[in-house]
């Protein structure tokens, strides 16, 4: 008898009535059959999973974006901008000019790409002229020229413009010399065309050698100054205390003097070293990233460069001129905070701390580098209103250390510093010191006392009624229970050496 296989509907085993299989070839014939349907299920579930996953999409080549602006926004007051613009190319040699570029630029920063035919242009020479029109501007090019003045009253005035002051304009006109008032006097003054040199925007204006006229698409990255970004957190803890919501909003502050729209923003974090020499520089490292369709995008992204984090908005926004902008950077609800009282060096009050470690143990959206800034804490209190406790700033933060935030004292708790003795000998100096801490709550705390020893001698502790660790060589800190409505006292001898 043959046994045949088939994936057509034909049957999967045919027998001969002359031949009889053994028992044994008959059970080795079944387990093929199910090794068989087991491959088949298998490779059909390969490949609906496989139609069932969109391939990932692949980032455009700057060519094709077509115009766009991206900003680097560094909280050092720096910016580096990246642009793409269609621009009228010459054959040969021939002006171009780039407007609406930041009024703060450093022109030495500037570079310029042609993307697509990387060699269709190149730039011989640039100027960067920022001699934008005004009022004041006009009237200095138009000294020894014709003007019309045009008073409140409706008469229009018509002569060469001899001087002008913030006062006075002085024209000569057919009749003599008017001296004309300018303040609450004068409703239009009208020019014949704009003077040569003056310029409505700040401009770059290239003198370019190309091979071919026409539109083409380049890329200009320059770095400009004026522009920073900061994030401000506000924690609000719930009515029970052992929990919080914290959120984050980064604040950009634009003063370079132009609007950029609708741009992909990124924001570096961290603090960089910025030589500033006779011709300080602001550096650009020409090394953009290609961005696709926006879709899908969380509002921000985190990555690392060098020893940095860079977040990237996962949306286009307006930068206005002159103008703060805020972006939501984290929302993150009900983590987990420690309560924690301290007692500084040298003071008798009691400060609160909140404590949480910044990892994904804690809660799932954390573990990520939190930027340093302000952060304001509230409470929602028995009325469902959330009231202030107070403020406090954290520094850049990586993942798996811990914030603190201290936000003012306790009104429920004192410490008490006392010496209580003083003695020397030819060798040796000895301090002993007596700490009380009193709770006037209705339960008991635990409190982290400071303690602080010299460190121009050997200093070592004795006689100490509690234990104690040693943060540093002149730092102790004594981790002490307080009683409910009542108090824990700590006393330590320190001996010196006498040198």
């Amino acid at each position: 008898m043959s046994g045949t296989l088939s994936l057509r509907g034909m049957p999967l085993a045919t027998q001969s009535v002359a031949a009889v299989r053994s028992h044994a070839e008959r059970g080795n014939e079944g387990l093929r059959f199910l090794f068989v349907g087991f491959m088949l299920l298998g490779i059909c579930a390969f490949l609906a999973t496989a139609h069932a996953q969109p391939p990932a999409k692949t980032p455009l080549p700057e060519s094709d974006q077509g115009e766009g602006v991206s900003l680097t926004i560094y909280n050092q007051d720096f910016v580096v901008v990246r642009e793409r613009r269609l621009l009228d190319l010459p054959k040969g040699k021939g002006i171009v000019r780039f407007r609406d570029v930041a009024a703060t630029i450093v022109p030495e920063t500037v570079q310029f790409t042609p993307l697509g035919q990387s060699d269709v242009a190149r730039v011989l020479e640039q100027s960067y002229e920022f001699d934008v029109v005004s009022a004041d501007k006009l009237l200095d090019k138009y000294v020894d020229r014709d003007i019309a003045v045009v008073t409140r009253d409706g008469d229009t005035l018509k002569g060469k413009l001899l001087s002008f002051d913030n006062r006075h304009l002085t024209l000569q006109t057919p009749a003599g010399i008017d001296l004309v008032p300018r303040a609450g006097n004068i409703q239009d003054i009208q020019f014949s065309k704009l003077p040569e040199g003056l310029l409505t925007r700040p401009t770059l204006v290239w003198q370019v050698e190309g091979k071919a006229a026409g539109k083409q698409l380049v890329k200009v990255a320059y770095a400009a100054e004026r522009m920073t970004w900061r994030v401000d957190y506000r924690a609000t803890v719930n009515k029970a205390g052992d929990k919080i919501d914290l959120t984050g909003w980064v604040t950009v502050t634009n003063q370079t003097g132009t609007t950029f729209k609708d741009a992909q923003v990124k924001l570096m974090a961290g603090d960089l070293h910025r030589a500033h020499g006779p011709n300080p520089t602001s550096p650009v490292q020409d090394s953009s990233i290609a961005y696709g369709p926006a879709g899908g995008r969380p509002p921000v992204s985190e990555k690392s460069i060098a020893e940095y984090h860079l977040y990237e908005l996962g949306r286009p926004t307006t930068i206005t001129d002159h103008a703060t902008k805020q972006i939501e950077l984290l929302n993150i609800d009900a983590i987990p905070v420690k309560h924690k009282y301290m007692v500084p060096w040298n003071e008798d009050r009691v400060a609160v701390l909140l404590e949480f470690k910044n990892s994904k143990e804690t809660v799932k959206d954390l573990g990520i580098p939190l930027p340093k800034g302000p952060i304001r804490v509230f409470q929602t209190a028995p009325d469902g209103d959330a009231e202030f406790l107070g403020q406090d700033a954290i520094d850049h933060t990586p993942k798996d250390e811990f914030v603190r935030v201290r936000l003012g004292y306790a009104f429920d708790l004192k410490a008490v510093r006392k010496t209580l003795a003083e003695r020397a000998t030819k060798e040796k100096q000895y301090l002993d010191q007596q700490i009380k801490i009193r709770n006037h709550k209705a339960e008991a705390v635990t409190v982290e006392l400071i303690e602080r020893v010299r460190t121009n001698s050997d200093a070592v502790i004795s006689d100490n009624s509690q234990p104690f660790t040693r943060r540093d060589v002149n730092t102790l800190v004594f981790n002490v229970t307080v009683p409910a409505n009542g108090e824990a006292v700590v006393t330590y001898t320190v001996r010196y050496a006498v040198k």
